[in-house]
């Protein structure tokens, strides 16, 4: 896959929990922040991962895309992140070489902060996911993302 490919998949879309219930209302909501990780086994050098992560979700399902710096080469990829019980990671990526990856892997996350606007309006959440993934690589990996996500559906507002 081109790297141009993968740059038009970026300009159509977190890795994390939408907050609420599916069931009741959309759930939009944007975020994007730092991936910090590290490289599991492969060749030797720096296991230290570096990236940034971000998309779009509609309920727990969520579409991102990524560049990361591993093995000295960069890495942009886009993934699906359904959210039932855990999170998956389904997608494709390639590198700065050309090579074509799968993106596969596992995580949890949710929000540790969601801002007090009011409900039928967008407010400001931060996340926090961890996770595995094999992207060509195994990696364990963190991530803090910042956003807005529609307020409607916020867990306060269903309490209401």
């Amino acid at each position: 896959m081109k790297p141009a490919i993968v740059v038009m998949l970026l300009c159509t879309c977190g890795i994390a929990r939408a907050e609420g219930r599916a069931t009741e209302g959309t759930l939009h909501n944007f975020l994007i922040g730092p991936v910090l990780g590290v490289r599991l086994g492969g060749p030797p050098g720096s296991r230290m991962i570096l990236g940034v992560e971000g998309g779009a979700g509609i309920g727990p399902e969520r579409i991102n895309v990524g560049f990361e710096h591993r093995l000295d080469k960069g890495f942009l990829y886009v993934e699906l992140d359904p959210w039932w019980v855990i999170g998956g990671s389904l997608g494709v990526g390639t590198d700065t070489d050309g090579e074509v990856f799968p993106v596969l892997g596992v995580w949890e996350g949710g929000p540790i902060s969601t801002g007090k606007g009011e409900c039928f309006d967008w407010n400001t959440t931060i996340t926090l996911a961890a996770g595995y993934r094999y992207t060509g690589v195994h990696e364990l990996y963190v991530t803090v993302k910042a956003g807005t996500m529609d307020g409607m559906y916020t867990q306060s507002c269903l309490d209401d």
